[in-house]
């Protein structure tokens, strides 16, 4: 049942007991006051309210004075008593207020629903944030004791005001929640804590500090290091500050950088700890020895993956050095840098042994390879090979078959044989250490391609490779020109009178001569007389046919003789060059029998000039020469048809050491002969004056001189500069075109 409003309206004019209403009230009637009815003219009008009065009066107190529509369920008020003892009067809205309170205190509440605007409920407290109308922003005039409002933080995110402001929420009824993404809170409490939530938030919603993103460069120690030591340096601080350092360090994922987080205030601070920590690491020398693998192949490992080129790196610092002796690397870097290179050393530790026992090609680029071959055996077999700290061994179910029989004739199993074996007409050289079981170098020569073919551990492959090197040199070449002079001076007289007589008596011929070998004996005519004096020289005859004769001959022959031969060898050093020039006389061989005799070739007498040097170029550019030099000629015409011609040979043979560039007389030979001789006829030979006419004077001397020069020029230049100008000369001397295009300049306009 309901008061229509004219009751209503009497009610307000209060033409109706008080005593009514709490009648009606009393029956459970929900008294609706339109606030028309409500409305006083004196809106300043203070109410003094004292002792114990009904909650449910106190309502309709305030609807009526503040002109508003309340509805509510009498029963839930029914019986509730408030005792007031206020001091002074309060106004309307002091007063509503006040109502609030005690509803809130009872577990109730006022609230504006959804749909009604000028219409409060009272509902229950834990019911009123369902009930409540949700509003954008709290109206200013709203009268509701329980408002729900969309919150939109500016400067935080809802999470975390949510959690700042929940412990502030009423215990019963109030909530906050968050909607969405886009950080909107809905809050739902009493009006005077939503007024201190909104005050609170106020101050919490306020732009938070500066913040620093900044990514740092770690210039000397990894990121990773870098940030890791800053980090707990921060911590360790933060125990003893008063004020906590905020923020955080990262590394990036290249570990090259560091990414700080900080706010600005503290930004000085954190950039001051990672200089203090960024810095370049001390070096130390360490020394690293391989078991396996070559000194210079891990140096130039280590030097590719172990060296750090930035500037946390060694830097100049850096230094690898191979220690042949003690077969050691000895290493200067940083910590890390040394990490790195243990690291790599227990990798190649761990190669399997197939792995260890490379092969390899060395090419002679100088040398015959024979010739390196037989150095390196006669090393291999003296063992030189075998030196070192590491000595692997021979595999014995690969070793040859003579090793073999050598350790089952007694060999100790740490003796060392060396054996020259052949593969497909390729000699091998293998040099066989058994300790570990293990060949330590077998090698193999190619001819087609004049290089050595090596297979053994990288310890061996390294010595050899030295070897070679020192080996396998470019040696100069040596223009050798040898000047051969042979000079010849005769000279003869000869001075002689024949005298004949011929005498016939009877049937006698008497003939008395004195003849030297200037005329013919027994001339039988005046004409043959005048023929018969067949030599050279002064000569004179006086001939009577048939009386006498007389022939006078005079002879002086003079001879002065220069042979001159010049060779010219282009040689290496320490090569023989041999130069032949010879002249070759054929003879005759008579076989006589008893019935007849052949004529046949005999053969052949050389002569010529032949050299021999082999030079060796000494310390200051001196020449070490051996040589042997042999001159012969002949020296007339063959006695018989049957014989060689006569020869005269020179032979000279010997080591000298001659300055380079230089003509040096090496040798020579003088002959002098000297000879008079004097035919004569006995008894009137030693008659005065007249004695002359029977005798044949025959005077003669002779010098012969023989000698050598050398004149030796080492030709260094890489390019062969030398021997080009050299040859270059010779071309131009000989009058030969040596093909290569004229160049003329040419004008350009």
């Amino acid at each position: 049942m309901a008061v229509d409003s004219c009751c209503a309206q009497q009610c307000a004019k209060g033409i109706l007991p008080v005593l009514a209403l709490r009648v009606l009230i009393g029956v459970g009637l929900i008294i609706t006051l339109p606030v028309q009815a409500l409305a006083l003219q004196d809106s300043l009008v203070r109410t003094r309210l004292s002792g114990e009065v009904e909650l449910v009066r106190l309502v309709d107190l305030c609807a009526q004075r503040l002109q508003i529509k309340i509805e509510y369920d009498v029963r839930t008020l029914a019986g509730q008593k408030v005792t007031l003892r206020l001091g002074a009067s309060v106004t309307d809205d002091e007063l509503w207020a006040l109502t609030n309170q005690l509803l809130t205190t009872r577990g109730l509440t006022s609230v504006q629903p959804p749909g009604s605007e000028a219409v409060l409920s009272i509902v229950k407290l834990t019911d009123a944030a369902t009930l409540a109308r949700i509003e954008q922003t709290i109206p200013p005039n709203t009268l509701a004791g329980f408002v729900s409002v969309i919150l939109q933080p500016k400067n935080r995110q809802a999470d975390d005001i949510i959690a700042s402001l929940k412990p502030v929420l009423s215990k019963v009824g109030g909530s906050i929640t968050k909607m969405g993404d886009d950080d909107r809170i809905l809050l739902s409490d009493v009006r005077p804590r939503i007024d201190q939530i909104l005050w609170l938030l106020e101050k919490l919603d306020v732009p938070g500090v500066e913040t620093i993103i900044r990514i740092i460069p770690a210039q000397f120690i990894s990121a990773t290091q870098l940030a890791s030591s800053v980090t707990a340096t921060a911590i360790a601080r933060n125990v003893i500050a008063t004020k906590p350092l905020v923020g955080k360090l990262s590394p990036q994922a290249n570990d090259s950088a560091v990414v700080l987080v900080a706010p600005a205030t503290e930004l000085e601070i954190w950039l001051e700890l990672l200089e203090q920590f960024d810095q370049r690491q001390e070096v130390d020398t360490r020394s690293y020895t391989p078991r396996y693998f070559s000194l210079d192949e891990v140096a130039q490992l280590i030097e590719q993956t172990a060296k750090d080129t930035s500037p946390r790196g060694s830097g100049e610092q850096w230094r690898v050095i191979s220690d042949d002796l003690s077969g050691t690397l000895i290493v200067t870097a940083t910590p890390s840098e040394h990490k790195r290179i243990e690291e790599l050393m227990n990798r190649l530790d761990e190669v399997p042994v197939e792995a260890r026992r490379p092969v390899r090609t060395f090419a002679i680029r100088n040398r015959s390879v024979s010739e390196i071959v037989d150095v390196l055996s006669q090393l291999i077999d003296a063992g030189i090979l075998e030196g070192g700290a590491f000595q692997p061994g021979l595999d014995r179910n690969s070793a040859s078959s003579h090793q073999r029989s050598n350790r089952d004739a007694g060999e100790s199993e740490n003796s060392s044989t060396g054996t020259i074996e052949q593969i497909d007409n390729a000699p091998i050289i293998s040099r066989t250490s058994l300790i570990e079981g293990e060949p330590s170098l077998v090698l193999t020569s190619d001819e087609g391609t004049n290089s050595i073919i090596a297979i053994g551990d990288a310890r061996r492959l390294d010595q050899l490779e030295q070897l070679i090197g020192e080996l396998d040199v470019r040696q100069p070449q040596v223009m050798i020109e040898v000047l051969i002079v042979s000079l010849t001076d005769g000279q003869t007289l000869d001075l002689g009178v024949e005298l004949e007589k011929l005498q016939i008596s009877g049937n006698t011929l008497i003939t008395l001569s004195s003849l030297f070998g200037l005329g013919v004996a027994g001339i039988p005519s005046a004409i043959d007389a005048m023929t018969s004096g067949g030599g050279s020289g002064f000569s004179g005859t006086v001939i009577s046919p048939g009386d006498f004769r007389v022939l006078v001959r005079a002879l002086e022959t003079l001879n002065e003789g220069r042979a001159l031969n010049i060779p010219v060898v282009l040689v290496n050093n320490n090569q023989q060059a041999t130069l032949d020039s010879v002249l070759q006389a054929p003879f005759l061989s008579v076989n006589a029998s008893n019935t007849t005799s052949t004529t046949s070739f005999g053969g052949t007498q050389d002569a010529g000039t032949t050299v021999t040097i082999t030079p060796q170029i000494a310390k200051g550019d001196h020449l070490i020469l051996e040589y042997s030099v042999s001159l012969s000629t002949f020296v007339g015409e063959s006695s018989s048809p049957g014989l060689p011609p006569p020869r005269q040979q020179t032979n000279l043979q010997s080591v000298v050491t001659i300055p380079d560039g230089f003509t040096i007389a090496v040798g020579g030979i003088e002959i002098v002969n000297a000879a008079e001789a004097v035919t004569q006829i006995p008894l009137l030979s030693s008659i005065p004056i007249i004695g002359e006419v029977f005798k044949n004077r025959s005077k003669s001397s002779s010098r012969s001189r023989f000698y050598v020069f050398i004149r030796a020029n080492v030709l260094r230049h890489d390019g062969f500069e030398d021997l080009k100008y050299i040859s270059e000369q010779d071309v131009i001397a000989a009058g030969i075109d040596d093909g290569w295009p004229e160049v003329y300049p040419r004008v350009i306009h």
